[in-house]
């Protein structure tokens, strides 16, 4: 029998995670695994109960929510054996949507939850392992609002979130180091990217790989208020990379200075002068495809 803690976020999905939990454990069963159901009560007991689930030795996580949840697992998992499985039930899902598994119905999720793992590089910010991307700028003051909006739920949230933003929006200044190279800018935003997606399926890297050694660097540069709305109505797409004033950059270690916030999967990591770094094969996926996904 091969060992498994499934980790339940109870809240995403809006519920669905609850609701599906017995089904997974029947599933589970019948691919060979004895199941201990974890059910955190909040975030701040998710990487305890984790790291307590590794500790005493299961061969597998398999997280039940989205990329708030895998965050925190990853946080607990990063730089161990213990592979980490995705049922992905959250609002963005960019993580489980970058490896390909977020298609299927319950049953093909759960096969690919059990099935052989890949290496999956990582970003560190400070003490924090991030799964997607880390971001600054005018994206980080929409995901923070997104968070806290009571309505809409889902998806919506993110586009409701931009415009009540986009009025509020100033570019800044950064001083960016991407590896040995340094960059003085004006920026609307800053993304560091380990995959091509945020903000709920948006390309904002379309060629970012999860497995290449590399992090992909989005810089949205000065642009005006409408010229930024026209770019992220396009980032669905990845075709803002066409844009003039939008700029790609490849690098390991990228060092951000300036002032705000970072946050990364959605959550706060902290504030600028920041150092980010890539943490090669730090955490491994089950059933993942990191090859990129691709534009259209």
């Amino acid at each position: 029998m091969i060992k498994v803690s499934l980790l339940v976020n109870p809240l995403a999905g809006k519920g669905k995670a609850t609701s599906i939990a017995k089904e997974l454990i029947d599933f589970l069963n019948e691919l060979n695994a004895e199941v201990d159901l974890l059910v955190p009560e909040n975030r701040d007991e998710v990487i305890a109960a984790a790291s307590d689930a590794i500790n005493s030795g299961i061969d597998r996580l398999i997280a039940v929510g989205g990329d708030g949840l895998i965050h925190q697992a990853v946080n607990a998992l990063a730089n161990t054996d213990t592979p980490l499985g995705i049922i992905p039930v959250g609002t963005g899902n960019d993580f489980a949507r970058s490896l390909g598994l977020n298609s299927g119905d319950l049953f093909e999720q759960t096969k690919k939850a059990m099935a052989p793992p890949i290496e999956i590089d990582l970003i560190k910010c400070g003490s924090n392992y991030v799964t997607t991307s880390a971001i600054c700028g005018f994206p980080a003051a929409v995901n923070l609002r997104a968070n806290n909006l009571r309505f809409p739920k889902g998806s919506s949230s993110y586009t409701f979130a931009t415009l009540i933003e986009l009025p509020l929006m100033s570019p800044a200044s950064y001083k960016l180091k991407l590896n040995s190279e340094s960059l003085e800018i004006k920026a609307a935003a800053v993304i560091v990217a380990n995959s091509a997606y945020f903000g709920g399926g948006m390309k904002i890297c379309p060629d970012a790989e999860t497995s290449d050694g590399l992090l992909d660097v989005c810089i949205i540069g000065d642009v005006g208020k409408f010229d930024l709305l026209r770019s992220f109505l396009k980032v669905r797409t990845g075709d803002h990379v066409d844009h003039p004033k939008v700029s790609i950059h490849k690098a390991s270690e990228i060092e951000i200075t300036g002032t705000g916030i970072i946050r990364g999967d959605g959550e706060q990591l902290g504030e600028l002068p920041a150092k980010i770094t890539l943490q090669r094969g730090a955490i491994k996926v089950a059933g993942g495809d990191s090859r990129p996904p691709g534009r259209g």
